[in-house]
């Protein structure tokens, strides 16, 4: 998958780059200057990381088996392997995003210790998670060719539902509106290791653990319950 996204490109992995960067751009012009948030440029970027990796994993994800429908009838290839490949293909993305990125931020003042290391667990639950999502949504989407374009949609109202460019104490209108969106605690986790301070607290990293596995738990559920008829559907 990766070799394939990025081949005849001219900057290969770099796109992937490019565009959390681009957003960081825009939202210092737009947002820096009324934030009122302290270091304004480390905080953003240690949301979009995350976030554009669950972006590109599910979208990438939602239609994978319906793609590969060729390769399902004619070969004997778990459909299992073809949502988890997209999820990997993007994890390595990640990483290497993440290794330009820690380089930048040396600029915004990120301050290097071990409690860095946290974000591999954070990493790993956050894929567990996008992992169970991305089974839910493509193998319903193998009946419903509507789930893709609907997940399309609502990804946006998403991004703007998690406190990424700005505080979370600036929506208290909506704060429970936010709290009901596992995304947030995901990105909450990991600003906590780039941004904040101190360490994720020990009840940040239990309410990861149990959305991540109740989420991975009901997304095989539902895959391996229907994966029968994905022949006869596609």
């Amino acid at each position: 998958n990766v070799i394939l996204r990025y081949k005849n490109s001219l900057i290969g992995f770099f796109w992937g780059f490019i565009k959390p960067l681009l957003y960081l751009l825009i939202f210092i012009v737009i947002f820096s200057d009324n934030s009122g948030i302290a270091n304004y440029p480390l905080f953003v970027t240690s949301g979009l990381i995350l976030w554009f990796f669950f972006s590109n994993a599910t979208s990438q994800s939602v239609g994978s088996v319906v793609s590969s429908a060729g390769l399902i009838k004619s070969l004997n290839i778990p459909s299992y392997y073809f949502p988890l490949s997209e999820i990997l293909s993007e994890l390595f993305n990640l990483l290497l995003t993440l290794a330009v990125f820690l380089v930048i931020m040396q600029w915004f003042g990120i301050v290097n210790s071990a409690k860095m290391l946290l974000i591999v667990p954070c990493i790993i639950l956050f894929t567990v998670f996008s992992l169970g999502l991305s089974l839910f949504l493509c193998s319903i989407n193998v009946f419903f060719k509507d789930i893709g374009i609907i997940w399309g949609t609502i990804q946006p109202a998403l991004f703007f539902l998690t406190p990424i460019a700005y505080p979370e104490n600036q929506i208290r209108r909506y704060k429970a509106i936010v709290e009901y969106n596992p995304i947030y605690y995901f990105l909450k986790l990991g600003r906590s290791i780039f941004y904040d301070p101190a360490a994720p607290p020990v009840h940040a990293w239990v309410n990861c653990l149990i959305i991540a596995i109740s989420m991975y738990v009901l997304g095989h559920f539902v895959f391996y319950r229907l994966k029968n008829q994905f022949i006869s559907a596609i």
